[in-house]
């Protein structure tokens, strides 16, 4: 077989890496308000900014996105990503979220702090308007799925993973099958800081 290489052109980049869960964190979050959502599919904190009352687990996950934005992504240090407000999920046995996206933030991301076995991963899920391959008029048949054409892509979750990713990309959190809840810290981010120049400049207060 001849030899070959690729180019995999624009694709939609997620990060995801390991930061150590501490217990003082577990026993705060364990002693917050929760309310079952209105959908009825997971309990969610009353606080929407609690990761301001954990300043130390809120540096720790900013030092991971400055990563991801100014190593992976290469975004000058011109604009700051602050974040916008930060909840805790609790899916409990049988609990799942539904595909959704993040409106009015740029970037999103969430940490996990209590996982079971079998408590589902995250899915990510390929936008109908995103063409990299074949329109979706047409129904392509693979002798095998991979990260270039799969319609629902599924990161596996464990105790300490965190992952980021635009905004806009649609995702789901697969059912907690397990008999205990699936614990984690969501949160969104804006953009600070000037764009352009000139009368082509813009910016973001």
């Amino acid at each position: 077989m001849p030899e070959f290489k690729t180019h995999n052109l624009w694709p939609i980049p997620v990060y995801e890496s390991k930061m150590p869960v501490k217990e003082k964190w577990i026993k705060y979050l364990k002693n917050i308000d929760y309310a079952r959502t209105h959908i009825g599919n997971s309990d969610i904190s009353v606080d929407r900014y609690v990761l301001e009352k954990m300043p130390d687990l809120k540096q720790e996950v900013e030092n991971h996105l400055e990563n991801y934005i100014r190593r992976y992504l290469t975004i000058s240090k011109n604009v700051s990503f602050p974040m916008l407000n930060s909840w805790v999920n609790i899916h409990l046995p049988n609990d799942e979220a539904q595909e959704h996206y993040h409106g009015n933030s740029l970037i999103s991301g969430v940490y996990y702090l209590i996982t079971p076995k079998d408590c589902g991963g995250i899915v990510f899920h390929k936008s109908s308007t995103n063409v990299n391959l074949f329109h979706t008029s047409i129904r392509m048949e693979y002798d095998e799925t991979n990260n270039l054409q799969t319609e629902r892509y599924v990161v596996p979750v464990s105790e300490g993973v965190i992952v980021f990713f635009p905004s806009h990309l649609s995702h789901s959190v697969q059912k907690n099958l397990s008999n205990e809840p699936r614990v984690s810290v969501a949160f969104n981010f804006w953009i600070k800081g000037s764009l352009g120049k000139e009368e082509y400049k813009l910016d973001f207060k």
